[in-house]
């Protein structure tokens, strides 16, 4: 399965409620289990989305990615969005496989709930994703979980690549495959987490808030 496919089949899943709150041992495996069994007949995905959007208007939360009457929030005009934006382009451009021609990218970035505050919340956030990721013509969906010690933001290209580029796509995932194998396996050796490295989302966290230091220090009038 191409990245771009697993990776939407997930947060589908998860914006369904599909998915254990706790990625433990445990939760890792009841995960998995529930990817299969939303994987396989056609359409699957589409449907486990569906079940994700709210019954009514009513029920829409203030973060969700359009307003009731479908059209984006003004967020994206404010200067702070739009100094994120710019900021969080070449982080964007960044992920996407070399060779892939720009496609196959996407952001997750764990934060503290206090620097979501600081920045003006979690649809801003979302909001500077869509911005960036439009620029870098992207065709986006942005995800976003707001708990009491942890907010999640993601942001993905879904366009279907071309096939001329599917190869590296593949191959790419492949080697996302590996690491995470290989971590899983390494799981309670220090040492051998140690000479991995910073896991993936740790890295474009990073990559995130170093992104945002640099907006600030670009642009202070947009944060006051």
């Amino acid at each position: 399965m191409a990245y771009q496919r697993a990776l939407a089949h997930v947060i589908a899943c998860s914006e369904a409620g599909l998915l254990p709150e706790r990625l433990n041992q445990e939760g890792m495996e009841r995960a998995l289990v529930v990817l299969q069994q939303n994987l396989g007949a056609s359409g699957r995905t589409k449907q486990v989305r569906a079940r994700a959007e709210p019954a009514t208007a009513a029920a829409r939360q203030p973060d969700s990615a359009t307003t009731v009457t479908g059209k984006r929030p003004a967020l994206a005009k404010y200067p702070r969005c739009v100094a994120l934006a710019e900021a969080l382009k070449p982080v964007l451009e960044a992920t996407c496989p070399a060779g892939a021609g720009g496609y196959g990218g996407a952001l997750q970035a764990n934060l503290h709930p206090a620097d979501v505050e600081m920045l003006g919340g979690t649809a801003l956030i979302r909001a500077a994703m869509r911005r960036a990721a439009g620029q870098l013509g992207w065709r986006v969906r942005t995800v976003g979980y707001a708990g009491e010690h942890l907010v999640v933001v993601i942001v993905q290209d879904v366009r279907e690549a071309p096939a001329e580029v599917s190869y590296v796509l593949e191959k790419d995932f492949a080697r996302r495959g590996q690491e995470m194998i290989e971590r899983m396996s390494a799981h309670g050796n220090e040492e051998a987490l140690r000479k991995l490295g910073p896991a993936p989302v740790e890295r474009q966290t990073q990559a995130f808030l170093q992104a945002v230091q640099g907006a600030m220090g670009a642009n202070p009038g947009a944060w006051r």
